[in-house]
């Protein structure tokens, strides 16, 4: 699962630290993808590549079940043997920036798309060369999620949005709006008996729907380009939006603390009328509520459908890797078409590639279907990193701090960390 997740928080200080361990090393050049052999040619073979996998403890199934498969099949075709290393995601930036010059890194290793930016701003990354057939078979979002200053970095294995989840024992009618999701959770919620009519993850990651409905927004963006002077997390549209949240709170209708794991437990024992998550747990839901489970969008907030962050996680070549060619090749090959089918049966996650998604007719699929065409993509910018300190400020704003103060403050401190990059 991931809960791109979901977002992935990286502490300040470990980014700063290994960007100065970077700046310290050698220049490692221009990529090392060979400009002398013919198109469609490739080096000597090597006898084995190694990719680097995250494990999710999570998840319904093993990295070494996960892969066994896509890898066994891509070692038949090709005679050289994949080897796997499990490094969980987060850590995976700081390592390769250790390991890598010293030869121990991967060849290919595993990200979402808002740590782009740190890893090719510390240039362990190479651009992906793909012909204009191969780039046309991944959806446009996708592609463009892993564009950095024109350049390719990914193969992409999965698109993902959160959505709303609903046991229709406990709702009738889904709730469209989030006015309607206030009154049903203050008719259902029973504190005394863990009952709620509607949970969210009090983090960031979810939270910024309520924020970007109401006009609030990460950086300002024109073409493409982000504007990273241009913070939108304390104008009056993110203070709306926060105030919205905070009237469940504050109706004792949403628990101050809550983690996602209490979430899904209170869910999957019939307690909870609707939640917001993403496709990760739609095994663990199912099997829990069977046909009393329902997916829908996201309620409407000021009259349209609530945005979501949209992310997408991809293969990455290493710029350290001997055999960056062969590498390409492997990371081609487990996001094809079959191995992306494969992908989807095993993990119930939703491939970028039109060819799956077109074939995919399940209902349960519905709610995360229709939220993605109301995502706003997460940025993959390095500066990205710095704005996971929202998350400590909604902490502070659940335990009473003034929304309006916490927020400029957290926008000036996330300032202040950019302009040390």
């Amino acid at each position: 699962m991931m809960q791109f997740k979901k977002r992935l928080a990286i502490l300040f200080g470990i980014v700063l630290m290994v960007s100065l361990i970077v700046a310290c090393e050698p220049d490692r050049g221009e990529p090392q993808v060979s400009q002398d052999l013919e198109e469609g040619e490739m080096p000597d073979k090597p006898e084995q590549l190694l990719v680097w996998v995250h494990d999710d403890e999570d998840g319904d199934i093993s990295a070494e079940e996960l892969y066994a498969d896509y890898f066994g099949n891509y070692t038949e075709e090709t005679g050289i043997e994949v080897v796997m290393e499990i490094v969980p995601m987060p850590d995976q930036v700081q390592n390769l920036a250790l390991a890598g010059p010293s030869g121990d890194g991967p060849d290919i290793f595993f990200q979402p798309q808002d740590r782009l930016g740190d890893v090719v701003a510390q240039g362990l990354a190479t651009p992906i060369v793909y012909s204009n057939e191969e780039i046309n078979g991944f959806s446009e979002a996708a592609i463009d999620a892993f564009t950095y200053e024109g350049e390719i970095y990914g193969a992409p294995v999965a698109i993902e949005t959160y959505f709303a989840y609903y046991n229709k024992a406990i709702i009738d009618e889904y709730p469209a709006t989030i006015e309607e999701v206030f009154d049903m959770s203050l008719e259902f919620t029973n504190r005394e008996k863990d009952q709620y009519g509607f949970l969210i993850s009090p983090e960031f990651y979810y939270l910024y729907s309520f924020i970007n409905s109401n006009g609030g927004y990460i950086f300002g963006e024109q073409d493409g380009v982000y504007d990273v002077d241009d913070i939108g997390l304390d104008n009056e549209g993110a203070v709306a939006g926060l105030e919205q949240y905070m009237e469940f709170i504050n109706a004792d209708i949403l628990p101050r603390t809550l983690t996602v794991d209490v979430l899904d437990g209170l869910f999957t024992d019939g307690k909870v009328g609707m939640v917001i998550s993403g496709p990760w747990a739609i095994s663990n839901y199912q099997r829990a509520l069977g046909d009393d489970l329902g997916t829908a969008p996201l309620p409407e907030m000021g009259g349209e459908i609530a945005p979501s962050f949209v992310g997408v996680k991809s293969w990455l070549v290493s710029s350290y890797s001997e055999h960056p060619e062969w590498a390409m090749d492997l990371a081609k090959f487990i996001t094809n078409d079959e191995s992306s089918q494969l992908y989807h049966e095993l993990t119930n996650e939703l491939p970028p590639r039109p060819a799956i998604l077109d074939a995919i007719d399940d209902p349960i699929y519905a709610g995360h279907t229709q939220q993605i065409e109301y995502g706003t993509p997460m940025p993959n910018i390095p500066e990205m990193s710095a704005v996971w300190a929202m998350d400590d400020a909604i902490q502070l704003i659940i335990n009473g701090e003034d929304i309006e103060e916490v927020l400029s403050e957290t926008v000036q401190n996330i300032k202040d960390q950019i302009e040390l990059y």
